[in-house]
């Protein structure tokens, strides 16, 4: 049942692509007209289908997302009756179309029924199959003081930047909320396994989490006496197989510059004692070579 589920996940994901990049040629081929208001529609359902996808490919036990999928069969039933008369549809065609949704809503339910009475599956984080990012940074600061700043989590936040935010909720556990593409937000929770002083802190995320991740930063000597370098690596294990893995690759190469991006501000954060802004990181849209000689005024200096 995992296997179809994951099916009509990679399913949604890409006909809601489809619908949201071509919506006129999706609509052709159910033999519908593609004027404004059925490309208007065909998009909203297509984002629709998106979001249904990633909650399917991304929780460990997709129930909700799997039902919501039944419930957009009903309205593409509804949509497609609709049309049904309309001079300008081609009858065979959606009459095809409808034969196809009915025959997916009886797997969407089918698959919704069987997963509330089958317990979750949870991923064993560290696996081969795991997709990895790693990165690093050398700060010039001992060691002691380069933990007191990672200990618990609860400082990331000041050097997070945006896209991702972290809400401490205890001195171990914290949600990490992560903006994605098509309007998709991300959150998971974690918690710290292990904490080794001026060594190692190793985390992962809890059960029921929409991300199975785990992870671990470490704090070595600096070689020649240079302070410490912070190493940062997570491993995630995407859903789909080898194509999800190839999917979500492209995705930790994105995570792993971002992660750089964020220890680099933490360097500063350190060595400096504030993190430096480009005059383009601070005043929104295209800026001149030159940095005006004041901040305007409706803008508070960083």
């Amino acid at each position: 049942m995992e296997s179809l589920s994951r099916a009509l996940g990679w399913l949604s994901l890409g006909l809601g692509l489809a619908q949201v990049a071509a919506p006129s040629k999706v609509a052709q081929l159910i033999g519908v007209d593609d004027d404004d208001n059925t490309i208007t529609v065909m998009r909203l359902v297509g984002a629709r289908e998106i979001a249904s996808g990633i909650g399917i490919l991304t929780q460990p036990k997709p129930t909700p997302w799997l039902w919501s999928r039944v419930g957009g069969d009903a309205m593409d039933l509804v949509l497609l009756r609709s049309v049904m008369s309309s001079p300008r549809a081609d009858q065979n065609r959606v009459s095809a179309a409808t034969a196809a949704v009915l025959g997916i809503a009886a797997v969407d339910m089918l698959a919704s029924s069987r997963t509330m009475v089958e317990p979750s599956a949870q991923h064993a984080p560290g696996q081969a199959r795991d997709v990895r990012a790693a990165t690093a940074v050398t700060v010039n600061a001992a060691k002691d003081a380069v933990f007191a700043v990672w200990q618990g989590f609860q400082s990331l936040p000041r050097f997070m930047s945006d896209g991702a935010s972290i809400e401490v909720l205890d001195d171990r556990r914290s949600r990490w909320t992560l903006s994605a593409p098509a309007g998709i937000t991300l959150e998971w929770e974690i918690e710290i396994t292990e904490s080794r002083p001026n060594e190692l802190i190793s985390w992962r995320t809890v059960a029921g989490s929409s991300v199975t991740a785990a992870g671990m930063v470490q704090f070595r000597d600096a070689p020649g006496n240079r302070g410490t370098e912070v190493v940062f690596d997570i491993h995630f294990n995407p859903p789909g197989g080898g194509l999800g893995r190839k999917v979500a690759q492209p995705f930790a190469d994105v995570l792993g510059t971002k992660i750089g991006n964020d220890l680099r501000r933490f360097k500063q954060l350190i060595e400096l004692g504030e993190i430096v802004h480009s005059d383009d990181s601070i005043i929104p849209g295209p800026n001149p070579a030159q940095p005006p000689a004041r901040l305007p005024e409706n803008l508070n200096a960083a």
